[in-house]
């Protein structure tokens, strides 16, 4: 049996308080963002070690397996899986349920949980989750989408996470990988979509976010001509100036900003 506590490095009877302390410590130190690929493992221990520790109810049936495996020095049948299924009615225990799905390769699992409670307009992960937790595990379920090819489901999921970023840097080097999958996204057509007006409306949105100068000018380019296509061309002239404006120096932009300004535009 997994000793949680020995993982963060507290005792049995820390508050919650010494706890999240002691998981937001190690989580910094071994975090992919600043241990790279080598920290995954230990942050995702770490990550587990801290779901079940900070919720009391999973605490408590923690804590009554692990004493019942120490006075019988065997293996307990304790799995914090079935116990978190059977109270999936509760939206905390489903938020947990799904994060322990996300960390244990049960992606599908997690996507089909998520799915079927987001689905009813009632249920939202960053209403259960500490904000870090939040964008951690909503990463994960994006990267989840994006393998199965459901873009607009990634890209809500990731517009969240870039928005508390950007309010607050959390992820910080790490941020780069999430705006550039957003852009990749946008790149592509997007399903029930045939006239582009979602992915114009995402990459309109997109370009509110900080990307560096000469990305927010191919975003830019790439809205300029999906307007264009749509016959709105005034909106793609102006897109296509501000490209220019952000890099210059970018090929194609200044003889198509030459022709717009000898035709009129």
């Amino acid at each position: 049996m997994k000793d949680y506590y020995a993982i963060l490095g507290v005792s049995p009877d820390a508050d919650l308080s010494t706890v999240r302390k002691a998981f937001r410590e190690k989580a910094k130190e071994v975090h992919p963002d600043t241990a790279g690929s080598t920290g995954t493992a230990r942050f995702l221990a770490i990550k587990e070690a801290w779901e079940i520790l900070s919720s009391a109810a999973g605490r408590e049936s923690y804590d009554i397996s692990r004493r019942a495996a120490k006075r019988s020095e065997s293996r307990s049948d304790w799995d914090y899986r079935d116990f978190l299924h059977g109270r999936k009615d509760d939206p905390e225990s489903l938020a947990r349920l799904i994060c322990y799905d996300l960390l244990h390769d049960r992606d599908t699992e997690a996507l089909n949980l998520y799915d079927s409670a987001s689905g009813g307009g009632f249920f939202s992960l960053k209403d259960y989750l500490d904000r870090e937790d939040f964008m951690d595990y909503a990463f994960l379920l994006a990267e989840a989408y994006l393998e199965r090819g459901a873009l607009v489901k990634a890209y809500r999921l990731l517009r969240g996470i870039a928005e508390l970023e950007e309010e607050h840097p959390y992820f910080r080097h790490f941020y780069v990988e999430v705006l550039e999958k957003m852009a990749s996204i946008v790149r592509r057509s997007l399903p029930d979509d045939n006239e582009n007006r979602l992915r114009m409306a995402f990459i309109s949105d997109l370009v509110t976010f900080s990307y560096p100068d000469r990305e927010e000018a191919r975003l830019r380019k790439l809205l300029s001509e999906l307007l264009s296509a749509a016959g709105r061309y005034e909106e793609a002239a102006v897109e296509l100036r501000k490209a220019y404006e952000l890099a210059p120096t970018m090929p194609g932009l200044a003889e198509t900003v030459k022709m717009m300004r000898e035709t009129g535009f």
